[in-house]
C-alpha cells in the first residue's frame, strides 16, 4: 500500500514576513485566534487579511466588527490607504456592524446568520471577526463561554472560509492563556515590549494545526501600508540595532 503525501492548501496573508512564518500560509479553512493587547495592531492585521485576499489573491471576505462602528473603520483605514467602503461597494469585502446587542442568547445566532448570508451573497472565502473579547464579556460563566465560543467556532469551520477572530489578552502579571486558545486551530499573538521609552512589537504563532511553523518570537513594525512581520531577524537583534539607532 502506497501512502501520498496531501500537500495542505493555504491562504497567504500577503502581509510581509507573516507567511513565511506559517510556512506558506494559513491552512484553508481554519479558525484562527488573533490575540494581543491594545495597540498591538489585532484589527489591523484582521483588516489587511481580507484587503490583501481581495486585492492580490482575487477572494472575497467579510469583516464582522462586534464593537467599533463601520464609519470609524473606515476612517481609520483610509491611513493604511485602504479605500474599505470602494471594496464593499465592489463586493469585494462585506462589513457587518454587530455591536450594542446585550442579550448572549441571540447574540450568537444573530452573527451566525449575518455571517451566513453574506456567504451565499458573495460567496467569501475569507472572514475577520473583531473582537471576541465584546462578546465572551457577556458569558461569566464558563460553561456558558465554553459552548457559546464553540458553537461559533464550529459555524466558522462550516462556512469552509478561512477565519481570523481578534481577542483581547493582558500581560499585566504574566499570560493568562484564554478559554478560545483551546478551541481555535491556531493562535497568533501579538506583544509589545518596553525598551528605553519605546515599545518593540514582537508577534509569536503559539499554535497552528497543520503546519510546521516558525515559532520564534520576531518583531514587527506597523507602517504606512499597515502591518509588516521581520521575519529573519531574532528579538534581541532587532532590540539591539534599535537602541543602537536611537543612541546616534
Amino acid at each position: 500500500m502506497h501512502l501520498e503525501l496531501i500537500e495542505t492548501m493555504r491562504t497567504l496573508t500577503g502581509i510581509d514576513g507573516l507567511d513565511t512564518m506559517l510556512n506558506g500560509g494559513i491552512p484553508k479553512g481554519r479558525v484562527v485566534l488573533v490575540c494581543g493587547g491594545p495597540g498591538t495592531g489585532k484589527t489591523t492585521l484582521a483588516l489587511q487579511f481580507l484587503v490583501n485576499g481581495y486585492t492580490k489573491y482575487g477572494e472575497k471576505g467579510i469583516f464582522v466588527s462586534l464593537d467599533e462602528p463601520l464609519w470609524k473603520l473606515f476612517e481609520e483605514a483610509k491611513s493604511y490607504g485602504w479605500d474599505l467602503q470602494k471594496l464593499q461597494k465592489e463586493g469585494g469585502v462585506s462589513f457587518i456592524f454587530e455591536g450594542n446587542q446585550g442579550n448572549p442568547r441571540t447574540f450568537v445566532d444573530s452573527i451566525i446568520n449575518s455571517i451566513k448570508k453574506e456567504i451565499h451573497n458573495i460567496d467569501a472565502q475569507r472572514i475577520s471577526i473583531d473582537a471576541l473579547t465584546y462578546l465572551t464579556i457577556l458569558y461569566p460563566d464558563i460553561i456558558a463561554r465554553r459552548s457559546m465560543v464553540r458553537k461559533l467556532f464550529d459555524a466558522l469551520a462550516e462556512t469552509s472560509a478561512t477565519c481570523l477572530v481578534t481577542d483581547e489578552v493582558r500581560m499585566d502579571g504574566g499570560r493568562l492563556i484564554l478559554l478560545e486558545e483551546y478551541l481555535a486551530d491556531g493562535v497568533i499573538l501579538l506583544q509589545t515590549s518596553q525598551v528605553e521609552r519605546s515599545q518593540v512589537r514582537t508577534i509569536e504563532i503559539e499554535k497552528m494545526r497543520g503546519t510546521p511553523v516558525d515559532d520564534q518570537i520576531r518583531p514587527y513594525i506597523i507602517e504606512d501600508k499597515g502591518i509588516r512581520v521581520l521575519s529573519e531577524t531574532d528579538i534581541l537583534t532587532f532590540a539591539a540595532s534599535f537602541l543602537m539607532k536611537k543612541g546616534r
